[in-house]
């Protein structure tokens, strides 16, 4: 009991000085609390409904914090803290961070690197093994909050009636299509795409070929959405598999197509191809010729 208490008084003293005028000691209370969050000692903190909150708003302000490497060590404190939370705090902290990705004021890259961290962080699903409870929790609290956001448009909070919040893959007027939203989701796709139903990754890919079908989107953007749909297939079903080669064929064939978005396409076929071999390879005889007709050259 006497080294908890120790540990919380240190926790709340860290976390008072994240408010000082000097960087490097914020700096240091941030690097004295990533050594906290990764030791044994804080184990008690996913009991410790009010000790769990004040760790995440302090982290989460110091998010915004306009030194950079003060900023970074935040980032790193996410991952720990996130193990440590409890799932009815996990929740909201993820809550918090998809609303930022859509702030038109601050550098979004921060709550999407955040994401991606904590996501990284989680416990994960592992081959051959049924998921833990721990997994089940984690995977339940980036269904409920992150999928949602990534996959469309969703009613905003507010309470206002239409009042809807614009998905973290649908293109913002001002800034385009966002590398960082599509890096997030490739990261949810890595760790949980086991645990996936269906319906998710029926409603993941719809942006993500939104985005490959668009030919204003720059090529940074593209080759994320690429590596995207790459990551998304390897859980496919049987069915949902034909139904993309099928799309492919389809568009591939259209007489309108244009240069980009066919060769948006053909990207996405070698991307897929290299990545999914085993899965992929059946159903290269039906795809392969509209690549070899865009090389001018005759299919084997």
């Amino acid at each position: 009991m006497a080294d908890r208490q120790v540990t919380q008084q240190s926790i709340s003293t860290l976390l008072n000085k994240l408010t000082d005028p000097d960087a490097d000691l914020r700096y240091m209370s941030l690097n004295d609390l990533y050594g906290i969050l990764n030791s044994t000692q804080s184990s008690f903190i996913a009991n410790d409904r009010r000790l769990s909150q004040g760790l995440a708003d302090g982290l989460f302000k110091a998010l915004d914090d306009q030194h950079g490497e003060v900023q970074n060590q935040a980032l790193k404190c996410l991952g720990p803290l996130a193990l440590r939370l409890p799932f009815e705090s996990l929740t909201p902290l993820l809550e918090q961070l998809v609303d930022l990705t859509a702030s038109q004021t601050i550098d979004t890259s921060v709550p999407n690197t955040a994401l991606r961290t904590i996501v990284d962080t989680l416990p994960r699903p592992q081959a051959g093994q049924p998921p833990s409870q721990n997994v089940t929790n984690a995977y339940l609290a980036v269904s409920k909050v992150l999928i949602p956001r990534l996959t469309g448009p969703i009613q905003s909070k507010s309470g206002r009636r239409g009042s809807i919040v614009r998905g973290m893959l649908d293109k913002d007027p001002s800034k385009g299509f966002s590398s960082d939203a599509l890096d997030v989701l490739i990261k949810v796709v890595t760790c949980f795409g086991p645990l996936l139903k269906e319906a998710e990754l029926a409603g993941l890919q719809q942006p993500v070929m939104a985005i490959i079908d668009n030919d204003t989107a720059g090529t940074v953007v593209t080759k994320r959405a690429l590596s995207a749909i790459c990551a998304l297939v390897l859980y496919f079903s049987d069915n949902q598999l034909n139904a993309l080669v099928a799309r492919l064929k389809n568009t591939l064939s259209s007489r309108t197509i244009t240069i980009i978005h066919r060769r948006h396409l053909i990207g996405a076929i070698g991307t897929i191809a290299r990545g999914a071999p085993a899965k992929f390879g059946p159903h290269l005889p039906v795809l392969a010729p509209f690549v070899f007709s865009a090389l001018g050259e005759d299919a084997v």
